[in-house]
């Protein structure tokens, strides 16, 4: 069988893009089954709008919208995106149905001006590390409300672009520091990069961060059995919870929020936090069986809503 899989045209998208290729064929092969994978190069309204906040003309959902049209016409039988820049509802008649293994989930730095001994393992401390009046680069009001928690008197500064253009702006000395997803430079071999690993319990990862997913037409129940080999059920359950809590909350694509879950022991935790632009923040956590990882997302955000999230949240000019 020929499967088309649409995929962005970036570097990290069709890296993901011909891992998903490389594992499902690899997968059949060993079976003595044949299976080829053609990818397709997608552009994506969010690929064109280099210079503005995405919140703006529509957010997240601008690096899916021609992926999911090019699904329902049937120029691709399946998508491969980033998870965490899928929107939490997805369009009727889709469904993401296969999560892979869950690469590293958190936030790292890079610093123009590099330390002089290298910081191992997940940081809580910034002290130190950034400065006070430090330029950061990053566009994320997620990343921007929690750096804010832990260092005083930061300066943001919008960021835009691909990795490589990034990591360019940050060598040229256009900031101090970047802020970018761990698992983006590890899937590209530039974990080098990388000055400091933010913990993730700590600095709550954006909901579904480093998971590569697929997508496909609900009704495609032949696409179905052939991807369900590639699905990680630990990480399908705990990326569900997590999009599950930030559904609930109904709030912006841009909105200040996070969600990290994990599973351990047959338990799934949960942690989330809602905050603003004026400075407010509010966290919790919640956790139960993993079967009921939908439950325990609502659950969380339950609890968010019951200590005010909705009042904080509406408060933030986006």
């Amino acid at each position: 069988m020929k499967i088309k899989l649409g995929t962005r045209g970036s570097k990290l998208a069709l890296y993901q893009a011909n891992l998903v290729k490389s594992i499902l064929e690899s997968h059949y092969e060993s079976l003595n089954e044949t299976v080829s994978v053609e990818i397709i190069t997608v552009k994506t309204t969010g690929d064109r709008i280099l210079n503005a906040s995405l919140s703006s003309f529509g957010g997240k959902g601008l690096f899916v919208k021609e992926i999911e049209e090019a699904l329902f016409n049937g120029g691709i039988d399946i998508a491969v995106h980033s998870l965490k820049d899928v929107p939490q509802v997805i369009p009727e008649g889709l469904e993401i149905g296969v999560t892979l293994k869950r690469d590293d989930p958190s936030d790292c730095i890079i610093l123009k001006k590099k330390p002089q001994s290298p910081l191992t393992g997940y940081i809580q401390d910034l002290t130190g590390l950034l400065k006070k009046d430090a330029i950061v680069g990053t566009s994320s009001l997620r990343r921007r409300s929690l750096l804010n928690r832990y260092s005083e008197g930061l300066i943001f500064e919008p960021l835009r672009g691909n990795i490589d253009t990034r990591l360019g702006k940050v060598k040229k000395g256009f900031f101090d520091a970047i802020v970018l997803s761990s698992s983006g430079l590890a899937r590209l071999n530039l974990q080098s990069y990388i000055d400091a690993y933010l913990d993730p319990s700590i600095y709550i990862p954006q909901c579904g961060q480093g998971v590569i997913a697929v997508e496909y037409k609900t009704i495609r129940d032949d696409i179905k059995e052939i991807m369900k080999p590639l699905n990680d059920e630990d990480t399908f359950k705990a990326v569900f919870a997590e999009r599950a809590c930030i559904r609930a909350l109904d709030c912006g694509c841009a909105s200040p929020v996070g969600a990290y879950a994990y599973i351990k022991d047959g338990e799934i935790y949960i942690k989330g936090f809602v905050s603003n632009t004026a400075g407010e923040y509010l966290e919790d956590e919640f956790k139960g069986k993993k079967e009921d990882y939908e439950n325990i997302g609502n659950g969380l955000a339950l609890r968010l809503i019951e200590k005010g999230a909705v009042g904080i949240l509406g408060k933030n000019n986006l």
